[in-house]
């Protein structure tokens, strides 16, 4: 096995984890001499392909694999499929609406349509920007549909940052509410990402009933109130279950 496929192979085992792995664990798992895993990380960090935990000195994928997974995205069918969707919602709706992607227990924002150049100015609409999935919208619906073991798992995992007063950033709470979303079929951002910005979003599932993605509706808290938000959510939700169909979803309601 020559020095690509191993390398191949330490990025597969890392991709499969959302903890850092040490270089005994690969040599173990991978079965390759210590000083073989160093070397190759050493040259995968060189690249930003994986990047090394300064607290524990373990291993996990970099950002550059974002880097490669937008490229993806970008000319992915599902993207031009999920477009018309993107574009109806956001003319009757009148808001920003974005599609955001479930990758290796990541939420990325793979497209967005603003009702016009200047309205999308919110800071953590960008294609390809990985949304936080403790508090907004669109990762907390895909995080909700996960498994409850890996739910548990990432909270333990990541840390929860707080961007405003309204975020949650207690593990406990946090679990709870995701469950709440779980059942509700539906997720809302209040202002816990950005302050003054409200969001709502429904999941995408594919033929084997996963929710692979969420379509999320967002702007100023004033434009999502108690008098339309029912509406909003319906828009979402037919929308959602025809782009489910066209993905192979046999469900007769997606949430």
């Amino acid at each position: 096995m020559n020095s690509i496929e191993k390398s191949i192979q330490i990025l597969n085992y890392l991709s499969n984890t959302e903890r850092g792995v040490g270089i005994t664990e690969l040599s173990s798992r991978l079965l390759f001499p210590k000083s073989t895993v160093h070397r190759i990380l050493k040259s995968l960090a060189n690249y930003s392909l994986v990047d090394q935990e300064k607290e524990t000195s373990k291993y996990r994928l970099g950002l550059q694999i974002l880097e490669y997974s937008n490229s993806f995205y970008n000319s992915f069918d599902f993207r031009q499929i999920a477009k018309p969707f993107l574009k109806k919602i956001c003319s009757e709706t009148g808001l920003t609406t974005f599609l955001t992607a479930w990758y290796n227990g990541r939420s990325i924002c793979i497209d967005s349509i603003a009702p016009s150049r200047n309205a999308n100015t919110h800071l953590f609409v960008e294609t390809g920007k990985e949304m936080p999935f403790h508090c907004a919208a669109s990762a907390k619906m895909l995080l909700a549909c996960q498994p409850s073991e890996d739910i548990k798992r990432i909270i333990k995992e990541k840390t929860l940052p707080k961007y405003t007063s309204k975020t949650i950033i207690n593990p406990k709470k946090l679990e709870e509410h995701l469950l709440k979303i779980r059942h509700k079929g539906f997720s809302i951002c209040n202002e816990e990402l950005e302050e003054g910005i409200k969001a709502i979003s429904v999941p995408v599932k594919n033929i084997n009933k996963e929710a692979i993605a969420s379509i999320t509706i967002t702007g100023l808290s004033k434009r999502i109130s108690s008098s339309n938000i029912k509406k909003f959510i319906k828009i979402l939700i037919n929308s959602s279950q025809e782009l489910s169909g066209m993905l192979g979803y046999k469900g007769k309601n997606i949430l």
